[in-house]
C-alpha cells in the first residue's frame, strides 16, 4: 500500500528534488534536439529554460512511478537510473507537461 507522507516527505527533499531537476533538463534539451518534438514537451522544456517549473512538481510526477514509489514507501534510496528512466525514457515528463498545460501553467 502507498505511503501518502512518505511520498510527500520525499518530493520535500531537496537532494531528491534536485536529481529529479537535473533529469528533467537532461529531458529538456533532448526534446530541443528533436526534429519535430510533442507541442506539450516542447512548452514544458521551455518553461523549464526558463525556470518556470517547480522542482517539487518535478519531484512528484516522479514520485507518481510505481518502481519509485514502492522504494519510497519501504524506505529505500530511489537510484539515479530509475530517476533518469522514469523522466527519459518513460512518460513522467510528458505527464508533468500536460498536467502543466491543463492547469494553464503553460501555453503557446
Amino acid at each position: 500500500m502507498a505511503d501518502a507522507f512518505k511520498r510527500i516527505a520525499k518530493t520535500k527533499d531537496k537532494a531528491f528534488q534536485d536529481r529529479c531537476f537535473w533529469y528533467m533538463h537532461q529531458k529538456a534539451a533532448a526534446v530541443f534536439a528533436q526534429e519535430t518534438p510533442d507541442a506539450d514537451d516542447l512548452l514544458l522544456a521551455k518553461a523549464l529554460w526558463a525556470g518556470q517549473v517547480k522542482t517539487e512538481d518535478m519531484a512528484r510526477i516522479v514520485a507518481t512511478n510505481a518502481t519509485i514509489g514502492a522504494a519510497i514507501d519501504a524506505g529505500n534510496d530511489v537510484s539515479d537510473g530509475d530517476i533518469e528512466y522514469v523522466i527519459i525514457t518513460a512518460t513522467a515528463f510528458h505527464d508533468l507537461a500536460t498536467s502543466y498545460k491543463a492547469a494553464g501553467l503553460i501555453g503557446a
